[in-house]
């Protein structure tokens, strides 16, 4: 792909097929996402990858080739406006600038009649997900506890219905008054009663789909946890290198010499 010219979602969404495999890159964070794809390719899952790319540096980057990597994916520019390129903190405002303008590119999705997952850059797959998915559930999420429920939007399958792109729509509205990203709105609307009663809902098992709270409560290494989880969260702790070590730390860190 010539680097010059920048491809971005609107123009290629008409030529996806569903189930789109969304992520979004930016220049910070490009050793997680790295890892990410390289835990899809160690463990021979096919998915149809779409990278939303936050700033032209990680377009670039991708678009160049990952030495090693081998998986097919599509890389594609924002077409809102771009975004700092440097990792960001939690809760800054170029995280919050980040994390709220994926709810517009899913909306795009599912507007565009194509059934999306978004996983989060600190994630690994240790197995296919879409197995564990149900054919009714028009929305897909993991929790991030054991007990209870607190949906981790990280981690989120829509399928293309009209009900969901309202949700969307209603979730981007209370977006403004979110001060932490997008969870804690996200939480809100899609408890009210018009869509507690219409949208089907699965929650995955945490023990399965784990956040970086449960990973850490056992120190059984993953490859001999039962369960064996399907997906871990490098969540709940603060900062690139930190998710990074914990990868490592746990040999989940798949990227050759990273």
């Amino acid at each position: 792909m010539d680097n010059g010219s920048f491809l971005t979602l609107p123009e290629v969404v008409s030529s996806l097929e569903s189930p789109v495999v969304m992520m979004t890159a930016n220049h910070g964070f490009l050793d997680l996402l790295h890892n990410l794809l390289f835990s899809i390719q160690r463990f021979h899952l096919s998915m149809n990858l779409v990278i939303v790319c936050e700033d032209k540096s990680s377009y670039r980057n991708l678009s160049n080739g990952v030495r090693g990597l081998r998986i097919p994916y599509l890389v594609v520019l924002t077409h809102l406006n771009e975004s700092v390129r440097n990792a960001t903190r939690y809760g800054s405002a170029n995280y919050l600038d980040l994390v709220q303008k994926r709810v517009s590119y899913l909306k795009l999705f599912v507007e565009s009649g194509l059934d999306v997952l978004y996983i989060d850059a600190d994630i690994v797959l240790l197995g296919d997900p879409f197995r564990h998915f149900e054919k009714k559930a028009d929305l897909i999420v993991a929790n991030e506890y054991r007990k209870g429920n607190n949906f981790c939007t990280c981690f989120l399958f829509l399928r293309a219905k009209r009900i969901v792109s309202t949700f969307l729509d209603e979730w981007l509205r209370a977006l403004p008054n979110d001060t932490r990203g997008n969870q804690k709105t996200f939480n809100k609307v899609i408890r009210r009663d018009e869509f507690k009663k219409k949208i089907t809902k699965q929650i995955l098992p945490a023990n399965v789909f784990v956040s970086g709270k449960t990973f850490r409560e056992s120190s059984t290494p993953w490859r001999k946890r039962k369960p064996q989880p399907v997906l871990v969260h490098a969540n709940w702790m603060i900062g690139r290198e930190n998710k990074r070590g914990m990868f490592k730390h746990a040999d989940l860190w798949f990227v050759p010499n990273g």
